[in-house]
């Protein structure tokens, strides 16, 4: 009862406050007074009005406009006298407790929202900048084609720009939502090199960690290997981004492992992306429509790995008319067709690339081999798929049909004979045959099926079901005997084959939004992914007969093991670009994850952010924080980045990699054309896996791994010539890169291989004529780590014999020398009605710098003081010397 009456006494209470401060105000904006202004300005008037009627009014001399007011009023309210004052200023009142406030005056908000298109042939264009001048609002297109920009009320004058195409600028009258699907006109003329993942201000302004888009036109203008044009290649010239000698060994990014790198192929990730152990890339550039790179500010929607983030999108083909284009070098050919289905509605893409090296290499491995005695050859193939289907159901629907599939088959096959004798009373002389055969065979397939859906012109869903494989598959097989020339008797026989097999396959759905909120100064991207991953890492079979005179019986061995894993993965992300204040744009995100394999489960928390601030009208400064953490892991046996390398899921008995990495940097827009780009950057990572000492790829790798930790940091500085008939850059790395593991290197630290302290990257772009690019690219790095043996010992091992055991000392303790190159191109393009022909001429490694690939060590017998004795020596393996290189492609 008690509390009933107090809460009655208490609403009586409220409802008495609320009608006096409703009377009051009433009172305050009813009371009549006479005022009489002659050409004053506004805030004068202001101030006048607040002596004459005894009223608080606050407002901000900075909102006030310089218009002049002249009044003549007799006995009329408050209320009709600030009408008539703040009548055409955009400025209005409020009351509020007897207090009135002058405020600017809310204009509606609206949404202009639509797709970016090539005019020539219907493609959509992605990551392209929309950006309204007067008020600096704006996006950029996501990875659909799509935006959407929420401008106020009133006329705009918006600005297209995307590389490679003509700026596009539209004057508008904005008065309620806006479709409006835009196209772009093909520029000759070379645009920036453009940042994004900034949706706001300045896009000419790149901002530090956030995603570069490569312009694709200088993948092919640049110098390339054998004429084959190569994204990854051109990623190399990259500051902060690492491989092997002349591509051998993997990409790593800021001293991060090959296997730290997300490489995704319209979303799906792809796990192999090399051919030739790394000598050029799975990416067949006639079919690559954009590609972004992300190696530091990693937004949320991205996960699953430690170091990079490489985003490809496939073409699309022509909605317009159908289009045929062949292309052909030393290494390889293409050839390429795209057209519409359904003009305007759908649209058909097909490219194939394939080896020309089997057409000559086999004859010439025959000829070497030929010219040591021996019989045999050294073949190899391989092969690349791109398809793509589209179909637009309606402006807000629209359906997508896109697979990858490429393969490599390396054989090696020959046989040696030679003459042996045995130093005893008979001098007896033997015919030693060997017989062998090795084939590695290795590819990949991705697919996927997307549906966009336009729910409304802030909301975008994509909705994604993914599948990806990897299959890699190895047989060996010889045969070795021994013979007497006398007896004609087999001595010994050996037979060694067997087959190893490894896969891991992806099947995955993927669920995601664009979210623009009426308010423009948010952007915001959600999503679910669910992966179920199937790991075989290892299946080995093998067979070994030993037989012969000497031989008391035949020794076979038959080991089989497989191990296939099954494994879940879960992710669900939300980011926020988010616009505060005229000058500080950020990006604050969450990516959530949990892997389960075994019965085991990994959940993981990994928060993002990124802030950027345009501190001047031609600098800017950004820092970010990214965690990340990579469930599955990549192990290598050996240097050279090869199909043997597994990809194995973290277990009950092997935890995920974990990393966290930070960064600062800054931006300067010097003359026109000109951009400094800075960034200082430190990375940990726990969790990192590697075979332990001694251990080989054949072994069981679960019980032969080791996991330790890693660190990395360092200096990137990029020099950008973005407009002009000469464009390309200047980067310079510095980079400190270390690992710790338990059961390696004593478990001391250890020079990362790839911790090369200083790099120096040229790449120059220049258009003497419409028809004709001279281009040419320069790298000079500290030499990688690499180990020497220190000693030699040997071990008894009872009823195993005697073994030689090699002590390697302090890991990674010697340097290989400077690596450097230059590559010079020069393209020239004619073009005949309908018909275009490109010619490539270039050289590959101009003044042949033998870049050691590894060493050696080889022993010689020396003569001195009358003995002969054993010396040992380092060797270079060396890889590509000098190399011409001539492409040729035709387009209808």
């Amino acid at each position: 009862m008690f509390i009933y009456t107090f809460m009655k006494r208490l609403l009586y209470l409220f409802l008495f406050l609320l009608f006096a401060a409703i009377g009051q105000a009433q009172d305050v904006l009813s009371q009549r007074l006479s005022m009489k202004l002659d050409e004053v300005s506004l805030e004068v008037a202001l101030y006048a009005l607040t002596d004459e009627a005894d009223v608080n009014l606050t407002f901000s001399n900075r909102q006030i406009p310089d218009v002049t007011i002249s009044l003549n009023s007799e006995s009329e309210t408050l209320a009709s006298i600030l009408g008539k004052i703040l009548k055409g200023t955009n400025l209005h009142y409020q009351e509020h407790g007897g207090h009135i406030v002058i405020l600017p005056a809310t204009k509606e908000k609206h949404t202009i929202s639509g797709f970016l298109k090539d005019s020539s042939n219907g493609e959509l264009l992605l990551y392209a900048n929309i950006v309204e001048l007067n008020s600096k609002l704006g996006t950029a297109s996501n990875s659909y084609g799509f935006y959407s920009l929420t401008l106020p009320e009133g006329t705009a004058k918006i600005a297209i720009s995307y590389t490679g195409y003509k700026t596009e600028f539209i004057d508008l009258a904005i008065e309620e939502d806006v479709n409006l699907d835009i196209s772009l006109k093909p520029s000759l003329t070379l645009q920036p090199v453009e940042i994004i993942g900034n949706r706001y201000a300045d896009k000419v302004h790149p901002v530090s960690g956030d995603g570069l888009l490569i312009n694709m036109a200088q993948v092919d203008q640049l110098p390339s290997l054998a004429g084959e044009a190569d994204l990854i290649r051109t990623l190399h010239l990259l500051p902060g981004v690492q491989t092997g000698t002349d591509g051998v060994g993997g990409l790593h990014i800021r001293g991060g492992n090959n296997g730290h790198n997300l490489m995704m192929i319209d979303g799906v990730p792809v796990y192999n992306i090399s051919h030739a152990a790394g000598l050029f890339s799975i990416f067949n550039t006639e079919a690559v429509s954009s590609a972004v790179l992300h190696k530091g500010a990693f937004p949320a929607r991205y996960g699953g790995r430690l170091s990079s983030v490489l985003d490809i999108r496939t073409k699309e083909g022509s909605r317009k008319e159908w289009g045929v284009k062949g292309d052909i070098g030393t290494l390889a050919g293409r050839l390429t067709v795209d057209g519409p289905i359904v003009k305007d509605k759908s649209s058909l893409f097909l490219s194939g690339r394939f080896s020309l090296v089997d057409w000559y290499l086999g004859a010439i491995t025959q000829n070497l081999q030929a010219e040591k005695g021996k019989e045999g050859f050294i073949d190899y193939h391989f092969h690349d798929i791109n398809a793509k289907w589209s179909y637009d159901f309606s402006r807000k629907n629209k359906l997508y049909l896109s697979y990858y599939s490429g393969a490599d088959r390396y054989s090696n096959r020959g046989t040696a004979t030679d003459t042996l004798g045995t130093i005893d009373a008979g001098s007896n002389l033997f015919r030693y045959d060997k017989h062998y055969s090795d084939e590695v065979r290795w590819g990949n397939q991705v697919g996927a099926i997307r549906w966009n859906h336009l729910i409304n012109e802030h909301l975008f869903a994509n909705l994604t079901a993914t599948y990806s494989s990897l299959n890699v598959d190895i047989a060996y097989a010889s045969a070795d005997s021994l013979t007497g020339l006398s007896t004609g008797n087999t001595e010994i026989t050996i037979i060694d084959y067997g087959r190893y097999r490894s896969e891991i396959e992806d099947i995955g759905l993927r669920l995601d939004f664009d979210y623009a909120p009426l308010r423009g100064n948010h952007f915001i991207r959600f999503g679910i992914n669910a992966i179920h991953h199937s790991f075989t890492p290892g299946v080995l079979s093998y067979y070994k007969v030993k037989e012969g005179v000497k031989l008391q019986k035949a020794l076979p061995t038959f080991v089989e093991r497989e191990q296939a894993l099954q494994a879940w993965q879960t992710t669900f992300y939300i980011e926020d670009e988010v616009r505060i204040g005229d000058r500080l744009n950020a990006n604050i995100g969450l990516h959530a994850n949990l892997f389960n394999v075994r019965n085991t489960w990994y959940p993981s928390i990994q928060p993002r952010l990124s802030v950027h601030y345009q501190a001047g009208s031609n600098w800017s400064l950004s820092t970010y924080y990214s965690r990340m953490s990579q469930p599955i892991h990549l192990l290598s046996n050996s240097l050279l980045g090869l199909p043997t390398e597994l990809w194995i899921p973290s277990t009950d008995n092997i935890a995920p990699q974990r990393s966290w990495q930070t960064g600062i940097g800054a931006n300067w827009r010097l003359r026109r054309g000109w951009q400094l780009e800075s960034e200082i950057y430190y990375k940990s990572m726990k969790g990192l896996l590697s075979y332990s000492e001694g251990a080989q790829f054949l072994d069981d790798w679960e019980q032969n791994v080791t996991q330790g930790t890693g660190t990395s940091y360092g200096l990137e500085v990029s020099l950008r010539k973005t407009n002009g008939i000469t464009t390309g850059w200047i980067g310079y790395g510095l980079l400190w890169a270390d690992r710790t593991f338990e059961r390696i290197n004593r478990g001391n630290p250890y020079p990362y291989r790839y911790d090369r302290r200083h790099e120096v990257k040229i790449a120059v772009i220049h258009k003497v004529q419409n028809w004709l690019e001279l281009t040419g690219s320069w790298t000079l790095s500290s030499g990688s780590a690499f180990s020497l043996p220190a000693a030699t010992y040997t071990i008894d091992i009872p009823d195993a014999g005697t073994f030689t055991a090699i002590d390697y000392g302090t890991k990674n303790a010697y340097r290989l020398p400077y690596y450097h190159k230059l590559d010079v191109s020069a393209n020239v393009h004619i073009e005949m009605e309908r018909i275009k022909h490109t010619i490539k001429m270039g050289v590959y490694n101009l003044y042949n710098r033998h870049n050691p690939l590894y060493y050696d060590i080889r022993s010689t017998l020396v003569h001195s003081n009358g003995e002969w004795h054993k010396e040992n020596e380092l060797v270079d393996a060396w890889l590509i010397p000098l190399l011409p290189a001539l492409s040729y492609s035709i387009r209808f």
